[in-house]
């Protein structure tokens, strides 16, 4: 069974690896945040030669995972929209995305200290939710094309 209508199967498992590699740089980066930003003490986290190629990595990630919602925009997600199936967790994740990009460019430029902790924090919590999200649209599609498949059959 092909993972993705319309995409070699490849697609599908870059989405993953991009998806996950991107979420458990950004899990790295949690203690960096409590210390840094909410002012906790904290005493697990990257060593300091680590913080800058976990950050590298997450952000170039982050905007692969841009760049494959552009793809996946051609065929997967308006297919979901016209069919409508599986598009209000798709619409979650989609403005979680981009939304994360906002956030991620506001860390680097907004310069008052407490909108900065406002898009950290959004920018974390936007995070969860995209993967969460992933993991639901998944799995709940999944459902969806087995029931198809069903109905094809008989």
């Amino acid at each position: 069974m092909k993972k993705l209508t319309g995409y070699p199967n490849w697609f599908f498992w870059l989405i993953i690896l991009t998806i996950s590699v991107t979420t458990l740089t950004g899990l790295f980066m949690l203690p960096w945040v409590m210390e840094f930003k909410l002012q906790w003490e904290v005493d697990f986290g990257l060593s300091g030669e680590l913080r800058l190629p976990a950050v590298v990595m997450h952000v170039l990630l982050g905007w692969l995972l841009l760049m494959l919602l552009g793809a996946l925009w051609h065929s997967h997600i308006r297919a979901g929209w016209r069919k409508k199936l599986n598009h209000w967790s798709g619409l979650v994740m989609s403005l979680s995305l981009i939304t994360l990009a906002l956030t991620g460019v506001g860390l680097y430029y907004l310069s008052s200290e407490s909108t900065q902790l406002f898009a950290s924090l959004l920018h974390m919590f936007l995070g969860m939710l995209l993967f969460s999200g992933f993991v639901w649209h998944y799995y709940h599609g999944r459902k969806i094309r087995v029931q198809s498949l069903r109905r094809h059959r008989s």
